[in-house]
């Protein structure tokens, strides 16, 4: 017996020995750098790591090659805040509070991964894509740096469409890791939209993949991946690293009926890619089977790191060992999207890697194995999985806090300010129809929005409003009928639908902003300031530009330039706060102080693209100052740059006009009209010839207005204009 202790003190001794020489691989990984990278709406089987082969992703290739890929991986839930609130927390959708993209924010209770590493050290940093991601949904809870500034295109703009191009993103992160980090390691996080609708593709992947769009973008996307992988080589990070590359969710791309993503839980909506590369090359090459959850990213790079996760966290560690687990196990999925946006029932699912049960007022079973492509359901059988598994699903306690009222203290907060959508919430109530009976509903919206880029507002708001009509709890009919109902015009009308959109989801900041906008262009400054405290109050970092505006159009200038500090504050890399102070310097009469902030913007992203308005503004500096050449010149790029944008025709012909050229200001502003993609543009021209002392022409617009935007009201300008 002694001899036998014997043995095994002296296989202790010689282990710890062979650990201390290095003839043993570490379990573990202290300290190591983490990056986690999601490429946003990418479904497993459109990549090649996963059996696809009609697109080329070389750097996910090269990932995948170098590290463990997990072949049965499930999104909590299908949009984008809720999947990314559940990877950060490792926590259901019920318990970290974040049910769709609007209308919540994270739990204050919630421990994120970001937080707990930066508890043990680490320094965080984020950029992401889209604005859905707004550090004011509480995302960025316990990032140091959280890169968010976003340029809206348009006002009113749908905030799924509200993204910049990932390359963009993925430099503000690497001048992030660039920075100096007093020695600390580092955990950084890049999200990228490039397969998001919609899509296009730059070059030369739209031409490569003519026909296929999607694939387009996911070429692109992965052109990014390879470019941030380049930049953690070039110093000395991707080695030593722990880099998670995954996606939030998948698309529908016409299975079952669903061109997107959000209403349905079927698999090409909630299987996704998800890979995991360990320092030193440790597991590379392997392939894990069994089912993993977005939750398990969290415990998993913990136990990786050799750290404690918070206790209670709903996802399990994936490794260490990389390999399949025998122990059966259930993912859970759901979407509250069909009943917060269309009035439909939500739904919920459990998958066990091969199994799928979606809870539906008509329940369905799938089998993946035979049948990935969900084409047979097995509920009629009733089969002991589909018994075992609902009740699993109806014995869970996930209760339903309706958008608005997540957060008490912003309630309590909106309320103190008078915002009377504070608390109050419109809810379906009653039994809901089945999402997959009015999935055709859903093809009626996007005609609406097809034939409003076509031109054709009065068809679209008639088919939207019928749309309303029909289905009252449509909220995403009610927000593409107050966009488009602004486009043509008609801003009062607009007004009283958003009204709406906040009456059914109150206090989220976006809405909010967007009718502080609607304000101040029908001149309601008093309830355009309403609105943007409210949104200030609901977290919104993008407020003080609102607020500036604001007061900039009630001419109280000191106070528009401290909101527009505010702003630069908020967004340091944003280009947008420079423009609101040079129109607060234009209208200060400091033409230099204008033409400065111009000139900050241009200094900021050499390499971004042209941003609306700054040409203008540049060109209505210049002419003040008398530098006709210049300022023609900067008219003409405003004009190239944004066609759709009359400020570039106006101004040219002012200063055409000014300078005794009344035919080239008659020409500009009859290419004005002739391009006139809203009814504001027509009216802009018309005052433009009634200043001009060409009263008939101005007519001539205004009859243009009528005739191509029909029911559009010519409205007083708002300090912008």
């Amino acid at each position: 017996m002694k001899r036998a202790a014997s043995r095994r003190g002296w296989r202790a001794v010689a282990l710890a020995l062979a650990l201390a020489a290095g003839g043993c691989r570490r379990t573990t990984f202290p300290a190591a750098p983490v990056f986690v990278i999601s490429i946003d709406t990418l479904r497993a089987d459109h990549v090649p790591a996963y059996g696809y082969r009609g697109v080329e992703t070389p750097a996910l290739d090269a990932l995948a090659k170098d590290g463990v890929v997990f072949e049965t991986a499930i999104a909590q839930v299908p949009l984008t805040l809720p999947s990314h609130a559940a990877l950060f927390t490792g926590q259901l959708p019920f318990v970290n509070g974040v049910r769709d993209n609007l209308g919540y924010r994270l739990a204050k209770s919630a421990k994120t991964m970001a937080g707990e590493l930066r508890s043990h050290g680490y320094s965080t940093g984020a950029a992401v894509s889209a604005v859905v991601l707004d550090r004011a949904s509480g995302i960025a809870e316990g990032f140091d740096f959280w890169e968010d500034a976003i340029e809206v295109k348009k006002a009113g703009q749908a905030i799924g469409q509200v993204q910049r191009p990932g390359l963009q993103t993925e430099r503000r992160l690497a001048e992030w890791i660039a920075g100096a980090h007093a020695g600390k390691p580092l955990f950084g996080f890049l999200h990228l939209y490039e397969p998001h609708s919609p899509y296009e593709p730059p070059e030369p992947f739209a031409s490569k993949y003519r026909g296929r769009p999607y694939d387009g973008e996911v070429a692109a996307a992965d052109a990014v991946v390879a470019k941030f992988i380049s930049t953690l080589k070039s110093r000395g990070l991707y080695d030593r690293a722990l880099i998670v590359l995954l996606s939030d969710h998948g698309e529908g791309l016409g299975d079952h009926g669903e061109d997107e993503h959000g209403i349905f839980l079927y698999a090409e909506s909630i299987r996704v890619p998800l890979i995991l590369k360990f320092p030193g090359g440790r597991d590379a090459g392997r392939r894990v089977s069994s089912p993993a959850g977005l939750v398990d990213v969290f415990p998993t790079v913990f136990a990786a790191l050799g750290l404690e996760a918070p206790g209670g966290l709903a996802g399990i560690p994936l490794w260490p060992g990389g390999k399949d687990r025998a122990a059966p196990r259930r993912i859970y999925s759901e979407t509250m999207f069909p009943r917060f946006h269309f009035g439909w029932s939500d739904l919920a699912s459990f998958s066990d890697g091969r199994t799928h049960y979606i809870h539906a007022p008509r329940p369905e079973l799938y089998d993946w194995t035979s049948d990935p492509g969900e084409r047979h359901d097995l509920s009629a059988g009733l089969p002991d999985t589909f018994r075992s598994m609902r009740a699993a699903l109806l014995a869970m306690s996930r209760p339903l806090e309706p958008p608005g009222t997540s957060d008490p203290e912003t309630v309590k907060k909106l309320a103190s300010l008078g915002y009377l959508g504070a608390g109050k919430v419109a809810s379906p109530g009653g039994a809901l129809p089945d999402p997959k009976d009015r999935i055709g509903l859903v093809a009626r919206l996007k005609e609406a929005g097809r034939l409003a880029e076509e031109g054709k507002a009065d068809s679209a708001i008639a088919l939207l409003e019928t749309l309303v009509r029909e289905n009252p709890m449509m909220l995403d009919a009610r927000q593409t009928l107050a966009r488009t109902l602004r486009e043509a015009g008609r801003t009062e009308e607009a007004y009283r639908a958003l009204l709406e959109v906040d009456r059914m989801e109150p206090g989220t900041p976006p809405v909010l902003l967007a009718l502080a906008d609607l304000a101040l262009e029908k001149r309601d400054l008093a309830a355009a300031r309403r609105y943007a405290k409210a949104a200030e109050a609901a977290g919104s970092p993008d407020s003080a530009l609102v607020l500036g505006s604001i007061a900039l159009a009630a001419m109280q200038l000191p106070e528009a330039r401290t909101h527009a500090e505010a702003a630069i504050q908020a967004h340091p890399k944003s280009r947008a706060p420079f423009l609101l102070v040079a129109r607060i310097e234009l209208a200060a009469g400091n033409m230099a102080g204008a033409l400065e902030a111009l000139a900050r913007l241009r200094k900021m992203d050499p390499e971004a693209p042209p941003i609306e308005e700054a040409s203008f503004l540049a060109g209505d500096a210049l002419a003040r100052l008398g530098r006709s050449g210049e300022a023609r010149a900067a008219f003409l790029a405003e004009i190239r740059d944004f066609p759709a944008n009359p400020r570039g025709y106006t101004g040219l012909a002012l200063l055409e006009a000014s300078e005794g050229k009344p035919a080239e200001a008659g020409r500009a502003l009859h290419d004005l009209v002739e391009r006139a993609a809203s009814a504001d543009s027509c009216f802009l021209a018309a005052r433009t010839y009634d200043i001009l002392g060409d009263r008939a022409a101005g007519a001539r617009a205004r009859a243009e207005a009528a005739r191509r935007f029909p029911g559009a009201r010519e409205r007083a300008t708002d300090g912008r204009r």
